[in-house]
């Protein structure tokens, strides 16, 4: 499962790396099913945290026009 103390980069960093090793010759079915299912649960993570940051931008958002 996915860290969640981790940074959107962080995310992006590792898939990267996991995408990087997909395209490896010498890889595996499993292996590569592995990766995928590492690569989903990062993305749901980073999907996770721009939700959370959209919520709270529209609370500002909606705090500033209600002034």
């Amino acid at each position: 499962m996915a860290e969640k103390n981790r940074t959107i980069e962080e995310n992006f960093e590792e898939i990267n790396q996991i995408i990087s090793e997909m395209q490896s010759e010498d890889i595996t079915l499993g292996q590569s099913f592995e990766y995928y299912k590492k690569g989903l649960e990062l993305v749901r993570d980073c999907n996770d945290q721009i939700e959370k940051i959209e919520k709270e931008m529209t609370i500002i958002e909606e705090g500033n026009a209600n002034e």
